[in-house]
């Protein structure tokens, strides 16, 4: 087991036992709510750590990286929480939402809840850590304010600032604390943000396909959620026929862009992000429309090798043909 697969484990463990609140039924309720997922938002901050050079033998550097992974799973929950209230939606991961289980009042204080300990621990993390988990805060909140703009007036460009600030932003705070918790200098936390921010964008494109494409009794939540809710979509903006071309256009410039923030030393890191996202969604688009599946997979499949390596002593990031990848990604 490698030492980012330590630490993921740990911020397993912790999401599995959640402090008490001490009352037995919301305990419960929690509890479910934090059973772990992919964890890409905590998998960016550990790799993040890593790929800035983060001593992970230290106590004190594994204390730092687990916390602030801990912090960034638990905003990206609490949020969840707080849409599944504003959405109306039933199903989270499928299972029954907070607000399903344990009706309006007591889902608005879980959600509550979980970002008060999300705050907690991003404080008991490294320097800087706790800032650049409120400004995620922050701007999420900023993003979901914008929805209402969006219904009323929607355009490609509020479509993309909100997908940037309500998405991507999170990401792009992982990736920040990763690096701030590797005792990284300025100039590597601003990179490694840019990748986050540029991954996150390409994450909320994916977003959008699988809320179209993807398989139910996969994805843990049915299809068609956006357009229900009337909030627009890149897919639902651009003309019948061009939609999925565009949005996976806007994947793979998303991800090269990515790429390109990070320094030599972080390509590896770099080539992961691909992987985690290519495999996140073939896995669970349905089989129903395999004329989706393949071009996505195309897609995917475009690009090219990390930077930073010469092309006779490297290979893409993904073959796509299998549906699988050399580095692990089970994040």
């Amino acid at each position: 087991m490698t030492d980012v697969d330590a630490l993921l484990d740990r911020v397993r463990d912790r999401l599995r036992t959640p402090a008490s609140c001490g009352v037995p039924r919301v305990d419960g309720v929690v509890a479910d709510a934090l059973r772990p997922g992919k964890l890409l938002r905590p998998a960016m901050v550990v790799r993040s750590a890593a790929a800035a050079g983060a001593d992970l033998a230290a106590a004190e550097v594994r204390h730092a990286v687990v916390e602030a992974a801990l912090a960034t799973e638990l905003l990206h929950v609490a949020t969840l929480v707080h849409d599944d209230i504003i959405d109306g939606a039933d199903l989270r991961r499928g299972r029954a939402s907070v607000v399903a289980q344990a009706g309006l009042s007591t889902a608005i204080v879980v959600g509550d809840l979980l970002l008060a300990r999300g705050s907690a621990a991003a404080a008991a993390s490294a320097p800087g850590v706790s800032t650049v988990w409120a400004r995620a805060l922050d701007l999420m909140a900023a993003g979901q304010l914008h929805e209402g703009e969006l219904v009323d007036l929607p355009s490609l460009a509020a479509q993309a600032e909100y997908a940037s600030l309500k998405t991507a932003e999170l990401f792009r705070s992982s990736a920040e604390a990763g690096a701030l918790a590797a005792g990284a200098d300025a100039g590597v936390v601003a990179a490694h943000g840019r990748y986050g921010l540029h991954f996150g964008r390409a994450f909320q494109h994916v977003d959008d396909l699988l809320d179209r494409y993807g398989d139910p009794a996969l994805t843990g939540k049915p299809t068609g959620a956006d357009a229900r809710n009337g909030v627009p979509t890149r897919l639902s903006l651009v003309p019948d026929g061009r939609g999925v071309d565009e949005v996976l256009e806007l994947v793979v410039s998303e991800l090269r862009e990515a790429r390109s923030s990070l320094p030599p030393a972080a390509s590896a890191w770099g080539c992961w992000g691909v992987e985690a996202l290519a495999r996140a969604t073939l896995v669970v688009l349905d089989d129903a429309d395999p004329e989706v599946t393949a071009r996505v997979a195309t897609a995917f499949g475009r690009l090219e090798p990390a930077p930073h390596h010469p092309r006779t002593e490297t290979q893409p990031c993904l073959d796509t043909r299998h549906h699988s990848c050399p580095h692990d990604v089970s994040a």
